[in-house]
């Protein structure tokens, strides 16, 4: 679809849904100014409601007239005249002028200027132009000026910002997310249950708007509202559901406070238990004040039961090096107890998990990436009835409603205990959960997307977990979600009829704190969960598949792939090779045939890609995909296999890259230029076998010299 398919005034019918919504289920949330705002939008007649809401899709309140140019809005200036007659927009005030003027265009500073017979020069840059008029103009003399008035400004932008978030959850104005669902192109969650307020009662709804907005102002001018910002969340009235905002704007303010006023920072930062606050005070504490002074207040929290995990050790962790001597972090300790190491090609840097993954199945074990999808979707499956058959939330929230309580467990305990309890039952289980797969897949649920491969994690899980160690998992999950979301390892295996978990490190990787809980997490459940550190290497039995293909253009665009070929290197040796012109189903440019001999006659009998695609992969089959520039070859094939409408995915490896590091100081890298400096012959150049050839040879002597400097 494109948007030209949308009817001509598809806002105003989002706008009347986002109103009906507002003015219906969240009713109780309103007072009379909002309640006002919606009659009198209303009461509008039809054009007049579409200028509004374009005005209301703007970012900034001032609005020049003559950007208004709206093909399907009939007589513009009635349209305005009835907006301002119902309070809707104004004229600029004298109120406005410093506002106003960093939105002006420099032919218009230019004009308020001269017109109050202010000599300037033309030449000075617009932030020079908006300093100087700031400190020559009064207030009131801008406000005439001819340029000020060809503006509007929204007035009630306070009342429309409430009626947005009442809708959206926050203050980020968000309309083309109805044309992206209407369009297809955004899934939104459906729901069958009757929408509700995300707020109770008006006090808490304006609390979260408040915390917003503050966080807000906070983030566009910290120096005018640091003040305003810090007493607002020194107070203690505020509401748990504003916890995780406040949170944030603490450390924020805190961060914007600590260079000039570090005893303030500490202050602000010790109202909150969370990690990144807690950490900072008691750092800064520790730097300021002396360890004496600090050791107290640590002693303190070590005794408190109350502290999130992640809190919990940290000040565990500072403890015990700072005051008894410790010399290793609890990150650097859990680590070095890893046993695990094991070796992987430097083609799987970016991508190390796949490494090992592939590692593995070399071995005969049966590795899949999981990480924390696995554990969102058995959470989401579990608990299915509760999160998504009572969901109240507008179908552009990201989450089920009830997990934006954070009783969701102790509201919910009798169910939940209920459905963790069903997975005792492993066969009536893995079946209730194939079935919700198979009648909701491709639903958005806002924890998970949908996969084809999705039961192959959740069933070794469901099948193997040593007993109620899944229970103890979801259980925390339940209780604590916005803590216990992620974090978790990044691999499942499963060997002997039993399934563990490994977290994988590449060389220089460290382990976050999120991660180390999730592993304590899991392994407290009754997981084996273990650290696999990973070292670079060549692996003389892993195969190198160096591929070259020639095309009808350097750009993947509108060009094609006219041959290609494989050249198969393994401990040194090339052990196989295939190639095959190909039919670009589109005519050759001279220049290119000028360039590789390859003309249409010559590809016109050759098999289209689709005809070859099979063989292709079978080629590239547990190899490294080796080329000399290798996102030009590795992007045209992805390229083609999704023209079929098939996925492809390999480990690259480019020895144009390595040939920097392998033979530095050569003027040039090109395959040319590299092969002749290497004494490689190179015959019949820019054929696809011929050059895929000469990639193979400068391969080899790459490997050649990484293996003489190994260890």
């Amino acid at each position: 679809m494109t948007l030209q398919e949308l009817p001509q005034k598809y806002y105003l019918q989002h706008a009347k849904e986002l109103f009906s919504y507002v003015g219906n289920e969240c009713a109780h949330l309103l007072d009379q100014s909002h309640q006002q705002y919606l009659t009198r939008f209303y009461g509008l007649d039809q054009n007049a409601q579409c200028l509004l809401i374009r005005l209301l899709a703007r970012k900034h309140p001032f609005i020049k007239l003559s950007s208004l140019t709206y093909s399907e809005i009939q007589n513009m200036q009635f349209a305005l005249d009835s907006l301002v007659d119902n309070e809707f927009i104004r004229s600029p005030a004298t109120r406005d002028w410093s506002a106003l003027a960093p939105l002006m265009t420099k032919p218009e500073l230019l004009s308020v200027l001269r017109g109050a017979n202010v000599f300037v020069k033309s030449s000075l840059k617009k932030s020079e132009l908006i300093e100087f008029a700031m400190e020559n103009l009064t207030s009131t003399t801008a406000s005439k000026a001819r340029a000020i008035q060809q503006y509007v400004v929204k007035r009630h932008q306070d009342v429309t910002d409430y009626l947005f978030f009442l809708f959206f959850g926050d203050l980020r104005n968000r309309f083309q997310k109805f044309a992206m669902r209407d369009l297809g192109v955004l899934k939104t969650r459906a729901t069958t249950a009757e929408q509700q307020a995300r707020y109770e009662t008006e006090e808490i709804a304006k609390q979260n708007y408040q915390a917003h907005r503050i966080r807000r102002e906070f983030q566009q001018n910290p120096e005018v509202v640091r003040e305003s910002t810090q007493a607002y969340l020194l107070r203690e009235d505020h509401h748990h559901s504003t916890q995780t905002l406040r949170n944030k704007l603490i450390v924020d303010v805190g961060n914007h406070l600590v260079a000039d006023d570090p005893a303030s920072a500490i202050e602000l930062w010790r109202t909150s238990s969370e990690p990144e606050p807690t950490e900072k005070w008691v750092r800064l504490s520790y730097k300021e004040y002396g360890k004496q002074v600090v050791e107290s207040d640590i002693k303190v929290m070590l005794d408190r039961e109350d502290l999130p995990p992640q809190t919990e050790v940290f000040v565990a962790d500072f403890y015990e090096r700072k005051y008894l001597g410790k010399r290793t972090s609890i990150y650097t300790d859990m680590l070095r107890e890893s046993s695990s190491s094991i070796g992987i090609d430097e083609a799987y840097l970016g991508n190390v998990e796949q490494g090992v993954i592939d590692a593995y199945a070399r071995k005969g074990k049966h590795a899949l990436f999981c990480e924390n999808k696995v554990w969102k979707v058995l959470f989401a499956f579990t608990f299915w009835e509760l999160l998504y058959t009572q969901d109240t939330n507008n179908e552009f929230d990201r989450y089920p409603s009830v997990l934006r309580d954070p009783q969701f467990y102790q509201r919910h305990k009798t169910a939940i205990e209920k459905s963790l309890e069903q997975l005792n039952n492993k066969k009536r289980a893995l079946a209730n959960f194939t079935k919700l797969a198979a009648a909701h897949y491709g639903v958005p649920t806002g924890l998970f997307r949908w996969r084809p491969d999705m039961m192959d994690l959740v069933t070794p899980v469901l099948n193997l977990a040593p007993e109620n160690a899944l229970q103890n998992v979801l259980r925390r999950m339940s209780k604590h979600f916005d803590a216990a979301k992620d974090g978790y390892p990044d691999l499942m295996i499963i060997e002997d009829d039993k399934v563990r978990f490994e977290e994988v490190k590449a060389p220089g990787d460290v382990l976050r704190p999120n991660q180390l809980i999730a592993i304590q997490r899991l392994r407290k459940s009754g997981f084996d969960v273990g650290i696999t550190q990973v070292h670079w290497e060549t692996n003389p039995e892993q195969v190198y598949a160096v591929v070259d293909i020639e095309t009808t253009g350097g750009r993947r665009g509108g060009n094609s792939i006219t041959e290609i070929a494989v050249v198969k290197v393994k401990n040194g040796e090339i052990i196989g090779e295939w190639s095959s012109l190909i039919n670009p189903q589109r005519p050759i440019p001279r220049h290119i045939t000028q360039l590789t001999g390859i003309d249409d006659a010559m590809v016109a009998g050759a098999p289209v890609f689709s005809e070859v695609s099979d063989r292709l992969k079978q080629e590239l089959q547990d190899a490294i995909f080796v080329a000399h520039n290798v996102g030009f070859d590795y992007g045209f094939i992805k390229a083609a296999y999704e023209d079929i409408g098939q996925t492809f995915h390999k480990p690259k490896y480019c020895t144009v890259v390595n040939s920097r590091k392998a033979f530095p100081g050569l003027k040039s890298y090109s395959l040319g230029k590299l092969s002749k400096a290497l004494d490689i012959d190179l015959n019949n150049h820019h054929r696809a076998l011929a050059d895929a050839t000469a990639t193979a040879h400068v391969l080899r002597l790459i490997q050649a010299g990484s293996m003489e400097d190994a260890p």
